[in-house]
């Protein structure tokens, strides 16, 4: 595509010349003639916006789209100023780049799970990594697939996620720590490299959730940028698939993996991400949109038992 032609078209050929060289020299001469148009065009909502590989980015650019798989998620980091922090490293296939979260913001990104396919719409280029600003927006389009233990294995993926229970551990073994996981069906042993020392908080019972991993010679490996989730057996949290929710009158209930749980509104109006919904506008309308979207994804809730059900006091979706 000729996107100089298409500013010519608009501009006439004077002030889009002058629009160009005065956007390569913004990036200080590292555009293209071509790469300058094509983002002046695209800020003026001439072209359709188009998702742009990391190796094309460059410092103080506005407003980029990118889409990668997540291959790093950073611990929260607290600065003296106030300031929260997360990094996510993403490669899009012909590159790696890391994406900074901020505030809220990186609090919610730590629920992505390595290979999710990471959306950044609108972010901004700062000391080389691109950052969601306020006007960005961001979401995962799509889950990795997570296996049971007795897929692994049978598709010989290269890294993959395994969600399995801890069925026996043997200790701390050379530099490794080993624990079994199983579905019920199949056990497999699992050898814990990169971080040996949290093993030792594992209990015969817990539910792991280990990402990023490979499988070699009959046992899962965690190592490298891999990851292992500890989710402790308690009795006041659930996570399942959102089945339905339901309306009646003034109330709302989630259903999840056929378990019933009793929400309130402004509970459930922040689980739906709508914090600018007006008293006055009907929840059923906006349930009924929204619904379709969201039924079969992964939820969290922690509870608490009331009036013989059970009540949500926090939930949060993948």
């Amino acid at each position: 595509m000729d996107y100089f032609s298409i500013l010519v078209e608009k501009m006439g050929e004077e002030k889009a010349e002058a629009g160009v060289k005065e956007k390569i020299e913004g990036f200080h001469g590292l555009l293209t003639k071509d790469a300058a148009a094509k983002l002046i065009a695209s800020e003026m909502g001439l072209i359709e916006r188009e998702l742009m590989k990391v190796s094309e980015l460059k410092e103080g650019m506005g407003s980029v789209d990118i889409e990668g798989l997540v291959q790093e998620i950073g611990p929260l980091r607290s600065f003296p100023s106030g300031a929260v922090l997360r990094n996510i490293t993403i490669s899009d296939g012909r590159g790696d780049g890391v994406v900074n979260f901020w505030a809220d913001d990186a609090k919610k990104a730590g629920w992505m799970h390595l290979g999710d396919t990471l959306e950044v719409k609108k972010g901004y280029v700062k000391m080389e990594k691109v950052n969601i600003g306020y006007k960005s927006t961001y979401s995962v389009v799509k889950n990795a697939p997570v296996l049971a233990v007795s897929e692994v294995g049978e598709g010989g993926e290269e890294k993959f996620l395994v969600l399995g229970k801890v069925e026996g551990i043997e200790g701390k073994k050379g530099n490794a720590f080993v624990f079994a996981i199983s579905d019920g069906k199949k056990s497999l042993p699992v050898s814990l490299l990169n971080v040996p020392g949290k093993g030792e908080h594992l209990q015969v019972g817990d539910s792991v959730l280990l990402e990023g991993v490979s499988f070699n010679g009959g046992e899962i490996l965690v190592e490298g940028r891999a990851r292992m989730l500890l989710k402790k057996n308690r009795d006041d949290i659930f996570r399942g698939k959102l089945e339905n929710i339901e309306l009646d009158g003034g109330k709302a209930t989630l259903v999840v993996n056929g378990e019933r749980f009793a929400v309130e509104r402004d509970a459930l109006i922040k689980f739906l991400n709508l914090k600018d919904l007006k008293e006055d506008i009907d929840l059923h309308v906006v349930i009924g949109m929204k619904l379709p979207e969201i039924t079969g994804r992964d939820v969290f809730i922690k509870f608490r038992k009331k009036d013989g059900g059970k009540e949500v006091e926090y939930v949060q979706m993948r």
